[in-house]
């Protein structure tokens, strides 16, 4: 996940999607041209599939959707009336996948085309792998009837793909709702909530098996076609180009802002002017990248503390584990620990480290 402070604005969702959504909404008895006008949509912006409108757009569309629905979980109902062929092609790109695992990681590499409200994140522990959604604008958190509803269709989707397709687990960042029945109707496993992570988790067997659907020749066109799609979206923001850097300059010791600069082709001067314009600093993403991949690494269990703050550049673990606890209010080990408890199917290994 990236902590880039895009302006959401100037993001942009599938046109193809927001149709699918709308699609989904009127056969559930709400009103299009309704829906549209709230949005301030025109049905001539969602007539080609391939087409872009804003992602505050489509975020309006879903808030007013969750007032319009009468259903205990909007999400849930909206994501099992989704229908895959609307996606356009990344829905057909998944669908037509060798295998799961071939199917996330298609899922990754075209995710935008889906839309940049948020990004789809995999970690693979010891017992399960993990499908994670994080939001991409730290001021606007992933919308509750949003996330439920990409997760239903998700399941909705991939479930006819393969002959035993079942989960370990979904997590919720929300607290447990009164019921649950919605949930286990959509996810039949078990349930756990108030998570750090929207997630779901999957048995590592799974992702291996052959899709139903297979289809060699029609993926590599539609990969092509993909590619395309991918190639016309704007490029990353200068703040999202900085943290790709720091990310690999923190592997190899404390980031340095002047050779960042010049990769770039900047003046660290002009480097910090453009980052104010987007509402950030060096430092700040510095700071959050540190954090992102600290907390990644903790939740993953497999490296002793001491040795993540080798890899994000601190000369001492001290260091680390003072910045740590200032991010968190925790020691990486409290962090380590809580995440071990509230994830019992991730990847945990003991640690002894001095700050545990």
């Amino acid at each position: 996940m990236s902590n880039v402070p895009h302006e959401s604005a100037q993001a942009s969702v599938s046109a193809s999607l927001t149709q699918a959504v709308l699609h989904a909404a009127t056969r559930l008895g709400l009103d299009r041209r309704a829906l549209l006008s709230a949005c301030a949509l025109r049905d001539e912006q969602l007539a080609d599939p391939d087409a872009r409108i804003p992602f505050a757009a489509q975020e309006t569309l879903w808030h007013e959707l969750d007032a319009r629905l009468q259903h205990p979980e909007p999400g849930l109902l909206l994501g099992r009336n989704l229908a895959p062929g609307p996606f356009s092609v990344l829905g057909y790109l998944l669908q037509s996948s060798a295998t799961l695992k071939d199917a996330l990681n298609a899922a990754l590499r075209y995710q935008r085309l889906g839309g940049e409200g948020g990004e789809l994140h995999v970690e693979t522990g010891d017992q399960c792998l993990a499908v994670l959604y994080r939001p991409l604008h730290p001021q606007h958190p992933a919308t509750r009837i949003r996330v439920l509803a990409m997760m239903a269709c998700w399941v909705q989707i991939t479930a006819p793909l393969l002959d035993d397709f079942h989960l370990l687990g979904a997590q919720f960042r929300h607290e447990q709702p009164a019921d649950t029945a919605p949930y286990q109707d959509v996810f039949a496993c078990p349930l756990q909530f108030a998570s750090d992570d929207y997630a779901i988790l999957l048995p590592h067997a799974l992702c291996q098996l052959p899709l139903i659907q297979a289809n060699p020749p029609l993926q590599q066109l539609l990969r092509q076609h993909a590619e395309t799609l991918l190639a016309r979206l704007p490029s990353a923001s200068l703040s999202a180009r900085v943290i790709g850097l720091l990310g690999e300059q923190l592997a190899h010791g404390e980031p340095d802002r002047a050779e960042l600069a010049r990769a770039l082709n900047l003046s660290e001067r002009t480097l910090q002017r453009r980052l104010a314009e987007e509402d950030c600093s060096y430092q700040q993403l510095l700071a959050d990248t540190r954090r992102q991949l600290a907390e990644q690494h903790l939740r993953d269990g497999r490296l002793p503390a001491a040795e993540i703050a080798l890899l994000l550049g601190y000369s001492e673990p001290s260091v680390f584990f003072r910045a740590f606890r200032q991010w968190t209010g925790l020691t990486p080990g409290e962090y380590r620990a809580q995440q071990a408890e509230s994830s019992p199917g991730r990847a945990t290994t003991p640690q002894t480290d001095p700050d545990q």
